[in-house]
């Protein structure tokens, strides 16, 4: 399961001892959820399956690993789609 904002809040700045508040560091990696979205894909399209919201966050994913931030934790996709000023 994927925790949600109540308890894993990708907002730096609304919890502490999360990843967020540490600029991502630790937690599950970029990089293991594009392996996992991968391998999800691929079996998707073994059996015919099309999912697009998947295809779609595996391409965020791949995309923050070819930014650098392969060893961020997943959560760091926050700031794929928010670049606002400070969320305090």
């Amino acid at each position: 399961l994927i925790p949600n904002s109540d308890t894993y809040n990708p907002v730096p700045g609304v919890m502490a001892g999360v990843p967020s508040a540490r600029n991502y560091d630790g937690g599950f990696t970029s990089k293991l959820m594009a392996k996992d979205l991968d391998l999800a894909m691929a079996s998707a399209s073994g059996v015919g399956f099309k999912c697009p919201m998947g295809s779609e966050a595996l391409d965020i994913y791949r995309k923050l690993c070819d930014e650098g931030c392969e060893f961020k934790d997943f959560s760091c996709a926050f700031r794929h789609f928010y670049t606002g000023k400070d969320e305090k």
